[in-house]
């Protein structure tokens, strides 16, 4: 992979588009917990993207969703390709900074390393157990998440198609 490739608006854009599939899809099912409507609820984010995701710090709002019946109000937060859980990098520059760090790479060495012992301790969920039946060839123990997941990708598609893979898996995490 080539260090200088950096997210346009176009990548962001398709990574956005999935959002509102997902959460439009997680609205449709109401509350977990009382069956009430879900109203939009989303919530402000600064996120930083450095300059492999520059283009992606104009998303400044995370998806989420409220019970909309009082009383309960429970909160939905539907898995997101933009935004990976609650860091403040998009969810590029984490994949892409836990894969490889080079001169695009913002995060400071720490917080990469945070995130590949991140990464490392997600091999013993049972999530891990299901996303390595659907790579080929099997992920050894001795490689590093989450390059091991885009490099089986890289295999089958154009750069651009494998990080969204990559991060379709990766966010998925959130959703189980």
């Amino acid at each position: 992979m080539s260090h200088d490739w950096i997210a346009d608006i176009n990548f962001f854009d398709l990574l956005d588009a999935e959002d509102a599939r997902v959460a439009a899809e997680v609205r449709s099912k109401g509350c977990p917990d009382c069956g009430g409507r879900l109203d939009r609820a989303d919530y402000p984010r600064k996120p930083r993207g450095g300059e492999v995701g520059v283009a992606g710090e104009v998303f400044s709002r995370r998806r989420s969703l409220c019970c909309a019946r009082e009383g309960c109000r429970h909160r939905r937060t539907p898995p997101s390709l933009v935004f990976l859980g609650r860091r403040i990098y998009l969810a590029i520059t984490v994949v892409i900074a836990a894969w490889r760090s080079g001169p695009t790479m913002p995060p400071p060495r720490r917080t990469v390393g945070r995130w590949r012992t991140w990464f490392a301790t997600l091999r013993a969920t049972p999530w891990w157990t299901v996303q390595q039946g659907r790579l080929w060839p099997p992920v050894e123990s001795a490689e590093i998440l989450p390059a091991a997941i885009v490099e089986r990708l890289m295999a089958h598609h154009p750069l651009a198609e494998a990080l969204v893979a990559a991060l379709r898996i990766v966010t998925s995490w959130e959703a189980g």
